[in-house]
């Protein structure tokens, strides 16, 4: 029987026997091994998500990875990774929705001020607040690629006016769509609230920082769920301190973040561990075994990366 590696870091070896159980409601014929099994070394198939590369390196049979997300980078951009190595994400719309959802909460949270009505619960004050009027505020989404697309279409449902940014020329009826480096600086200039779901590629890294940051509009608002990387977090923090009334981040340069980091004790940050979009297994399990199934018959499934493009 044919073997397939699985490595999904920080969650229990039972997830597993989880992941096999579902994948196995789709495709039967082969068997899920963990990086420590002796039978790791036969796997052409690795399902992976943020594995230690440089010990993947050392699987000499594999021949194609599938990252257990939509995020690519913690395979492509490991020094320790083969480029001849074929690479596919997952595009899960319960994926897409979650993203959309904890964007949304995100946002309604920031406009309806309710960390002033929480604080004014513990200091029993009973009024109401100065919140933001949704029809003047604009939303930047910089990245609208599969998941990005659906949290600007469920953000244009609810009546907000959203713009979004990509690297090429893309037309939908639910936002103003925008491209190229005048595109983005125009978003820059002009948005209330600034959403990063972009892809981190060597185009994309640290492309929010100190010249991006002191374009913006005084007191808006920067969410992060794409990664950790795309933003110098040193300029974010002197900038929370003057320009940015609110950054609310999801993913950090370095995962877990660590207790010393300055971004804990800033009062204009609000912090989540990476959960913004997690992967469901009862939904992505029928793409991951049909891509299993297409790769062992020498056929290539959908949703293959691009290496020099990265996503």
């Amino acid at each position: 029987m044919k073997k397939v590696l699985f490595y999904q870091k920080d969650t229990p070896k039972n997830q597993i026997e989880l992941w096999d159980i579902k994948l196995k409601k789709w495709h039967k014929n082969f068997k899920l091994v963990h990086l420590d099994d002796p039978e790791a070394s036969e796997a052409i198939i690795a399902l992976l998500w943020k594995a230690p590369m440089k010990k993947i390196s050392k699987l000499k049979n594999i021949e194609a990875i599938i990252s257990l997300g939509q995020g690519v980078d913690h395979i492509i951009n490991d020094i320790n990774f083969n480029k001849n190595i074929s690479v596919y994400r997952i595009v899960d719309p319960y994926m897409a929705k979650s993203m959309s959802h904890w964007v949304i909460l995100s946002i309604l949270n920031y406009i309806r001020d309710y960390e002033g009505y929480r604080k004014q619960q513990i200091n029993k004050i009973y009024k109401s607040r100065n919140c933001l009027d949704f029809k003047n505020i604009k939303i930047g989404i910089y990245g609208i690629g599969e998941i990005g697309k659906v949290v600007a279409k469920d953000l244009n449902f609810l009546g907000f006016n959203v713009l979004g940014w990509s690297k090429t020329k893309k037309n939908f009826k639910f936002l103003n769509s925008f491209y190229c480096k005048n595109g983005f600086n125009y978003m820059i200039e002009n948005c209330d609230i600034h959403v990063c779901l972009l892809p981190l590629t060597k185009d994309t890294r640290e492309i929010f920082n100190k010249d991006i940051f002191s374009k913006m509009k005084k007191g808006v608002c920067f969410i992060n769920a794409g990664r950790g990387g795309h933003i110098v977090e040193k300029d974010l923090i002197y900038f929370c301190d003057n320009k940015i009334k609110l950054a609310i981040l999801d993913v950090f340069a370095n995962e877990p973040l660590h207790k010393e980091h300055f971004f804990w004790e800033n009062k204009n940050i609000v912090i989540w561990p990476h959960v913004s979009a997690e992967t469901n297994v009862e939904t992505a399990a029928e793409q991951v075994a049909k891509a299993i199934k297409l790769i062992h018959s020498g056929k290539v499934p959908e949703n293959k990366i691009d290496l020099n493009l990265g996503y």
